[in-house]
């Protein structure tokens, strides 16, 4: 049987992150695959949001920035966020997010788990 295979931003409901800040539409979750994808999802930090310093002990997260300007520390590095950059954020590494632009930050999210 062949589970989600097409979504559509209009048909998604934005919900809350995990970390409280920004919003986000889930295309596909855990449950939609047998793979060790943990989520697809399109994201929004509005110019005042960010998230703590965090680490995931058993999921690589990946973003891809489509609007906006923020600045994401990955294990004590700082990176320039805008139109076209990706980040990959090795499982346990430490790591936090924040919009800094005057327009809302906007990205595509993969989320893998490693065990």
């Amino acid at each position: 049987m062949i589970s989600k295979i097409t979504a559509s931003l209009a048909d998604l409901a934005p919900e809350l992150t995990a970390h409280a800040q920004g919003a986000k539409q889930v295309f596909l979750r855990n449950g939609d695959t047998p793979t060790n994808v943990t989520q697809v999802a399109y994201g929004v930090f509005a110019n005042t949001d960010y998230c703590e310093m965090h680490a995931h002990a058993t999921m690589e997260e990946c973003f891809f920035f489509l609007k906006g300007e923020g600045k994401y520390t990955v294990d004590g590095t700082e990176i320039a966020l805008s139109n076209g950059v990706f980040v990959r954020i090795p499982a346990g590494i430490p790591h936090r997010l924040e919009a800094t632009g005057n327009e809302p930050l906007e990205y595509v999210y993969f989320g893998v788990a490693t065990e």
